[in-house]
Parts: C-alpha cells; structure tokens; sequence
C-alpha cells in the first residue's frame, strides 16, 4: 500500500483506487490446465534475492521502535522467514492437485495451500489464480504478505515474487528455483 500512496501523490486518487482494487481482486479458483507446480525444486541462487538477514532486521527495527517510528513492535520482519518459508529455502517439492498444493521446504517444514479463502492459525489467507499465476495472500493484524508463483521457460523455472509489509521493515524479493 506504500507503492499506492506514493503512486497516490503523482497521479491522484485513481491510481490509488486501481492498486487497491488489484491487491482485493478476487483469485479464480480452478488452477489453469497447463499450469502445475508439482516436482522437486532447487534454488538458483545467482538469480534470486537473498534470504532476509534476521539480525540486520531486528537491529533497524530495535532502533526505529526507540525512535518511535516503529509502533508494533510485535510485527517485527524477523519472523517473515518463519511465516513465509520460501524466503529461506532452497529446495521445494510441490504436490499439486486441482483445489491445493502441499510444499515441502527444505528443513522440514510443509505447508498445505487450498484455494480459496481460509483461516489458519492467525492467518487470513487467500489463494488462487491470476493471468496464469498463483496468488497467496496472508493477512495477520497489521502483517500482510503476498506470494505470486510463476512458471517460466516452458515449466522449467519456478519464480516465487514475496513481499511482506509489516508495518517496520519490509521484505520485497523474488526467488527463482530450477525444476530437478
């Protein structure tokens, strides 16, 4: 919502209405036939951006909480690697059938994706598809993430574009996995 405000400033009120719109589109949820992420994937790490650096993080947000530009300090970015795995992981297998997929991140952790609208924990969570892409948006107080996965190159090449908007730091990256 930054990038709308500031879109805001230049080109006024309609601008900020349209990315609003964008953001709050409603995701189809029947995935498109030639779109499957089912397989194993591993990170090309000189295309990707790096893993957030947790300690960076919380020493920016430590100071921004002193100074008082930072009001929450509960929704902290340091936990945006734990809330949003792909972040740190460099393999991904994906199980994907028509109404989910499952996502099993290096590390052991897994994660199951339904599309539609979900409560998971303290998560809001949709999930569907846009212009060929899948879209997660997770919401939690005034954290709000958004994944968009990608296929590229004829299937060959996973792109995962992240950004989660905490209300401090924010993290903005794209990380990009080869099929195996």
């Amino acid at each position: 919502m930054k990038q709308a405000a500031r879109l805001g400033e230049r080109f006024g009120a309609a601008a900020v209405a349209v990315l609003a719109l964008s953001a709050c589109a409603p995701l189809a949820t029947t995935a498109p036939p030639a779109v499957d992420f089912t397989g194993e994937w591993l990170l090309d790490s000189t295309l990707s951006g790096a893993p957030p650096d947790l300690e960076r993080i919380r020493r920016r947000e430590d100071r921004a909480i002193v100074r008082g530009r930072q009001r929450n300090a509960r929704a902290s970015a340091a936990f945006a690697v734990q809330d949003f795995p792909v972040l740190g992981a460099k393999t991904l297998r994906i199980e994907q059938n028509a109404g989910s997929m499952g996502v099993q991140y290096d590390g052991g952790m897994y994660r199951d994706v339904s599309w539609g609208k979900r409560q998971r924990d303290f998560w809001t969570i949709r999930a569907g598809w846009q212009e060929g892409a899948l879209v997660i948006h997770s919401e939690r107080g005034t954290v709000r993430g958004r994944e968009t996965f990608t296929l590229e190159q004829a299937g060959a090449v996973l792109r995962v574009a992240v950004r989660v908007e905490t209300g401090g730091e924010d993290i903005s990256t794209i990380r990009i996995y080869r099929r195996r």
